[in-house]
């Protein structure tokens, strides 16, 4: 049996992997409209969290950061996606942090929340499912803009523009998105596992 739900997990990950390349490689995951970029990437990276834990959403969070980064390096359509590039920003390392770190950090939060969610409302999980989405949605919005502020403040990126930023048409969008597909998916994959 744990054979089999290893086999289960491993081929989810690879499914989900596969996902966000071809998300990454299309316009279903980075949304280009100058002169922002609006993703939906973040949504396989909460799935993942969600069905199968935060060591497997923090990979999936990798794979995030790096579609991110290679994204900002090659079609980056205003000079603050460039700040996501550690190639051509000249903050190399600072790039790096802002591209990866946020990424990873989703995957585990995403999973930790609805841990802690699904035990505090006692098994509700569509309930669960939707809040964890939310708000690892908006904790990763505030580490991308917290990070921009602070290593690129030539951007004029300030803490109100940070908040404001969590209330425009393209954040709500992400947040309402990421938690009607996780919950429309994690639910039935959670009970295919038998969870």
């Amino acid at each position: 049996m744990n054979k089999r739900y290893s086999t289960i997990k491993m081929t989810q990950l690879a499914l989900l992997i596969a996902i966000e390349l071809l998300m990454a490689l299309t316009p279903l995951g980075y949304i280009m409209i100058p002169p922002i970029a609006a993703t939906l990437m973040h949504i396989p990276v909460i799935v993942g969290a969600i069905v199968m834990g935060p060591m497997e959403g923090a990979a999936l969070g990798t794979v995030f950061g790096l579609t991110s980064m290679w994204k900002a390096s090659t079609q980056a359509t205003s000079p603050v996606d460039l700040a996501f590039s550690p190639f051509v920003s000249g903050k190399p390392l600072q790039s790096l942090i802002m591209c990866m770190g946020p990424r990873i950090l989703l995957g585990i939060i995403a999973a930790m929340l609805f841990r802690a969610f699904f035990k505090a409302f006692h098994g509700k999980e569509g309930l669960s499912i939707g809040l964890a989405a939310v708000i690892s949605t908006i904790c990763h919005t505030v580490l991308v803009l917290g990070l921009l502020a602070l290593f690129f403040s030539e951007f004029g990126m300030g803490v109100m523009a940070v908040v404001l930023s969590l209330v425009t048409i393209s954040s709500v969008c992400e947040m309402a998105v990421a938690a009607i597909i996780s919950v429309a998916v994690c639910i039935p994959l959670r009970r295919s596992l038998g969870h």
